[in-house]
């Protein structure tokens, strides 16, 4: 029994740590039609940036996401104005980003490996101890980052459906023509959701790296397993992205206890072939229809 719930816990810290990186990727596929795979940057910069804070400034570990969370607004900000908004009203955007945010993400990661060293770090920004369940301990570590998670999802899906904001992200990704007609800044709009995103990708990465460690490249394998996530869900579904995340971490680590470590990542991978095969849209997406 006790076994079990140790998988049950294990997937539950695996499953918040890949839920706090799909909702990034969803939130600019919906509102842009952007894959960025810079995301991984944005957990990279958010994990630095509690490490600054924490170590290096002498501050309480409560002060780690805020500090994340200011990185993530100049991240976002930055990125639009430097890469994105050159690209998205000029042909074949889709691809551009795709190869764009790429080269930033070397680009952030070389910045970072020259500024911090190329050393793995401990993220000071940690709980200890946890309940006893079933013979098995659930860390605090671990309830700690299933609420940020949680509360990544709720306060996005707040902003996106109950705020001006985000009406005006919204309308602007159904129409953006229709949108700056009726006097809608299309390209505020799109900055808006471009730092709204990065926030939760640097808040992500605090949760991210106190699991793990921290090093300039710690956001790829993050990344590469939320994009896979995404796409068995749907790409641009949030909801269902958080849902998948933690049903393919249970799955994930289930899987690595039966079979083996090396088993765990190779068997989403498999997922993804037989969903597309199956779905081309994901379980949850929805088959895009084009009229001429």
């Amino acid at each position: 029994m006790d076994i079990f719930f140790q998988i049950i816990f294990s997937g539950l810290t695996v499953g918040a740590m890949y839920a706090a990186g799909t909702i990034s990727l969803s939130l600019l596929w919906s509102s842009m039609g952007m894959l960025n795979l810079a995301n991984g940057s944005f957990i990279a910069i958010g994990g630095y940036a509690a490490y600054f804070c924490i170590t290096l400034l002498g501050g309480h570990w409560l002060f780690a996401i805020p500090m994340a969370i200011v990185a993530g607004i100049v991240t976002g900000y930055l990125l639009y104005h430097l890469v994105v908004r050159w690209l998205f009203e000029k042909p074949d955007f889709a691809i551009n980003i795709i190869i764009s945010t790429v080269a930033v993400s070397a680009l952030i990661e070389n910045l970072i490996l020259n500024i911090f060293g190329p050393e793995a770090r401990r993220q000071p920004f940690q709980l200890t101890g946890g309940p006893s369940i079933g013979g098995a301990v659930l860390p605090y570590q671990t309830l700690l980052t299933v609420a940020v998670a949680l509360i990544l999802l709720v306060v996005v899906m707040w902003i996106v459906r109950r705020t001006r904001i985000g009406l005006v992200i919204r309308a602007v990704a159904q129409q953006s023509d229709a949108a700056q007609l009726m006097g809608i800044n299309v390209s505020a709009s799109f900055c808006t959701a471009m730092m709204l995103a990065s926030v939760v990708g640097t808040v992500s990465g605090v949760l991210v790296t106190a699991s793990t460690q921290l090093f300039p490249a710690v956001g790829f394998d993050s990344t590469v397993k939320a994009l896979v996530i995404c796409i068995i869900a749907g790409l641009g579904n949030i909801r269902a992205s958080i849902l998948m995340a933690f049903a393919l971490g249970l799955f994930e680590i289930a899987v690595q206890y039966i079979f083996g470590q090396r088993f765990g990542f190779p068997s989403m991978l498999g997922l993804v072939i037989i969903v597309l095969i199956a779905r081309p849209a994901g379980l949850f997406g929805k088959e895009a229809v084009t009229r001429v």
